[in-house]
């Protein structure tokens, strides 16, 4: 065992490194103790790691693996007592804290060890340069990893620790440690370095090739997150365009059978029975009330739609009443008002169905120009309990799988024409607004309208 090359490692240092990484980590999860307790956790896990390393520096070789495991531990122990965090969370953290905390160590102390070996110092000047070394190295690392790290941790989906991807980290993090340590143990191996500068450099280089492998498992499970929601909202959008293709067919068929109704009416005439005769006008009215909920809004498109949710609300005896304008909606695309009307109106029948009083199965459409914008304005009387996260509202669908693409396919379809979404809750109304710049030949038109 190349013993002399560990001893000469200082230990205060790769302690900084673990109790570093793990720091800049639990400052972007969610904290199990604020305030003082806090800095008090951070201050003694700090003080801990370094006291163990300095032990593990005394105790006869064999134990040096032992010594390392328990360094482990402490970094989880560093990040389940101030994270509120399960504790396979916890040791997914820790096992990626100690992958950059090898690098970090092993970098600063083969720059360090080739400066000062090759410089005849006096033991102080030495060791102040190795600590200039070690600040400016380690701040350099660090604030690095910090920003790496920010850019991962605003995405939840990393947050979703899962067993696949612990096995995943655990498994770099042994090969690293393993490969990168082999020198200490033997020299008899083709991956073993045989001198200090070879040995750190075999570490240092195993070690990137870790951190490398450790963000990557974390970008690739980024892109498959983003992959998922995209063809989550494909199909949210394609399912709207069918409904809006059925409910054109649907309509067709109405109109053909309003011609059919004449002959029904001639029969009613010729009934001398008023009885029959009063049923049989039930029964013609009950027969064209879907036909009566068509609308004419000036866009064909959003006349299918609102006639399609208009018969979802006669026959959940919602009260339904809009002012629309739809030639102010000629500039979007099919799949946009699709994606707009679609997903607002359903989410908002959900919503009104289920309300007891039936006087109070609200839903309201506006659809407006007014100083250049075009304004959607959905509204509907609910009662069930709204759930918001981080200022996004949580479906209330039994299907999960369809979490929240409703509400993100409308803001994608607005984000297309530099539009925003508002959505305000009070006194048991829900509001959904839109508002999106005008395109210059709308604008033309709302101009001809004021003018006339």
């Amino acid at each position: 065992m190349n013993g002399e090359v560990i001893r000469h490692i200082p230990r205060f240092h790769t302690a900084l490194a673990e109790w570093a990484a793990c720091f800049i980590l639990i400052l972007f999860l969610k904290k199990r103790f604020k305030g003082w307790k806090f800095v008090l956790i951070v201050i003694l896990s700090l003080i801990i790691q370094s006291l163990w390393q300095y032990t593990a520096g005394k105790l006869p070789l064999a134990y040096w693996i032992p010594g390392m495991m328990f360094a482990v531990f402490l970094m989880w122990a560093f990040i389940f007592v101030a994270c509120d965090v399960t504790a396979l969370s916890a040791l997914y953290w820790c096992i990626h804290a100690f992958i950059i905390a090898e690098f970090a160590a092993s970098f600063e102390w083969q720059i360090t060890f080739y400066i000062t070996s090759n410089l005849a110092l006096k033991h102080l000047v030495q060791q102040l340069i190795e600590y200039a070394l070690l600040f400016v190295i380690y701040s350099v690392v660090f604030v690095l990893n910090y920003f790496l790290e920010s850019r991962y941790m605003k995405n939840k989906t990393i947050l979703e620790i899962r067993v696949r991807d612990l096995a995943t980290v655990f498994g770099i993090a042994l090969s690293v440690f393993v490969i990168s340590n082999l020198s200490f143990v033997t020299q008899h191996t083709p991956f073993s370095g045989r001198y200090a500068v070879e040995i750190f450099y075999i570490r240092t280089l195993v070690d990137l090739i870790g951190l490398v492998l450790s963000y990557s498992q974390r970008e690739q499970k980024l892109w498959m997150h983003a992959k998922t929601e995209i063809n989550a909202l494909q199909n949210v959008l394609n399912r709207h365009y069918e409904q809006y293709r059925h409910s054109k067919e649907t309509i067709e068929l109405i109109n053909r059978t309003y011609h059919d109704l004449k002959h029904q009416i001639a029969v009613i005439r010729a009934e001398k029975n008023p009885q029959k005769k009063a049923e049989y006008l039930d029964a013609l009215e009950s027969g064209i009330k879907y036909y009566e909920a068509q609308n004419k809004t000036g866009n064909a498109v959003l006349d299918v739609i609102l006639t399609s949710k208009y018969m979802a609300c006669i026959d959940n005896k919602i009260h339904f009443s809009c002012v629309v304008d739809g030639k102010l909606l000629d500039f979007m695309d099919v799949l946009d008002i699709c994606s707009i009307f679609g997903n607002a109106l359903e989410n908002a029948i959900e919503g009104a169905k289920n309300i007891k009083d039936e006087e109070r199965r609200l839903i309201k459409l506006a659809v407006y120009a007014r100083n250049n914008l075009l304004i959607i304005n959905f509204g509907n009387y609910y009662e069930s309990k709204l759930k918001f996260e981080n200022g996004h509202l949580i479906t209330t669908k039994k299907d999960h799988t369809l979490h929240g693409y409703g509400i993100k396919s409308i803001k994608m379809a607005a984000a297309k024409y530099g539009g925003t979404v508002n959505i305000d809750t009070k006194d048991n109304w829900f509001n959904l607004s839109i508002l999106i710049p005008l395109q210059n030949s709308n604008k033309n038109e709302v101009n001809k309208n004021e003018e006339v």
